[in-house]
């Protein structure tokens, strides 16, 4: 039996460019910075690994840790990430990605029958990897922003005040750096709505009667309270100084996957608008609180 022929050429052509738009797919959606020969670098070794998968059969080069241990590689090739939880959504991003366009990889062929082999079909195989190239950054990056990568970065929430428990849908915001200015660890942010009832009446008429958070901050300083009570400065765009009032949380649960993580302390602060225009999650939390 004649043995199957190996274009390495188009193997390497098709796995880079697939590589390379996955990575730069994931960078745009993930909002990191773009080092386009970083990206070839990076969508480089991921085609000569392929083409390397295809002449030298090893067990262990290409068993599924390393293979997970090489993409990893790729991603921090591609990006050289500062910070952890960049490198987290980097990854989430990169995997959302690549599993989208295998399924669709693999899709394309049973749904085009060609009755030759070889690089005839290798050559179909390309132009169904340009199509895909196309699909995935016309509509399928899109897709995932809106739909699929908010489902994976939302976490349910529990807040206990005293003997009072509040929960909510919260969204890991990796561009929150809110701190706590007396124990410098991070705030989360929850709409006041979602906390509403855990707070005792003269916090509710004190937040709703007050035209600002100092104006409620001074009324509340004699409460029972008090203690709990922070102030937090932030900045963003057209708000250079701006003040959330902040509560300490007796405990805060996050329950991620299938565990459950607990911090002691932790401020949240309030917002009184809406967060998400459709209400898919009420609170912002931060990297370090889902990294525990």
């Amino acid at each position: 039996m004649p043995k199957a022929k190996v274009y390495l050429d188009i193997t390497f052509m098709v796995n880079f460019i697939m590589d390379f738009v996955i990575l730069l797919a994931a960078g745009r959606l993930s909002g990191s910075i773009i080092h386009y020969p970083r990206i070839i670098v990076s969508a480089s070794l991921g085609a000569v690994y392929a083409c390397a998968s295809m002449l030298w059969h090893s067990s262990l080069a290409y068993s599924m840790p390393v293979k997970l241990g090489f993409s990893l590689l790729l991603v921090f090739i591609a990006f050289y990430p500062s910070e952890c939880h960049r490198f987290i959504k980097q990854l989430i991003y990169f995997y959302c990605i690549s599993l989208f366009a295998a399924g669709a990889a693999i899709a394309l062929p049973n749904l085009v029958s060609t009755s030759g082999g070889g690089a005839s079909s290798s050559f179909l195989w390309l132009a169904g990897a340009a199509f895909l190239v196309i699909v995935l950054g016309l509509t399928g990056g899109k897709y995932l922003a809106a739909r699929i990568v908010p489902g994976i970065l939302t976490f349910d929430v529990e807040m206990c005040f005293d003997d009072l428990r509040c929960t909510g849908c919260g969204f890991l915001d990796t561009g929150n750096s809110l701190r706590d200015p007396l124990t410098n660890r991070p705030v989360l942010v929850a709409e006041y709505s979602l906390l509403k009832d855990c707070l005792p009446q003269d916090f509710q008429q004190a937040i709703e009667a007050g035209t600002n958070e100092n104006e409620v901050f001074e009324r509340l300083s004699g409460s029972g309270w008090a203690s709990r009570l922070r102030l937090i400065p932030y900045q963003s765009i057209g708000q250079t100084n701006g003040i959330l009032l902040g509560i300490r949380a007796d405990e805060v649960l996050v329950y991620a996957a299938r565990k459950s993580i607990s911090h002691y302390g932790l401020v949240v602060a309030l917002y009184l608008g809406r967060l998400s225009a459709d209400d898919s999650y009420r609170m912002l939390i931060p990297a370090e609180v889902v990294e525990k």
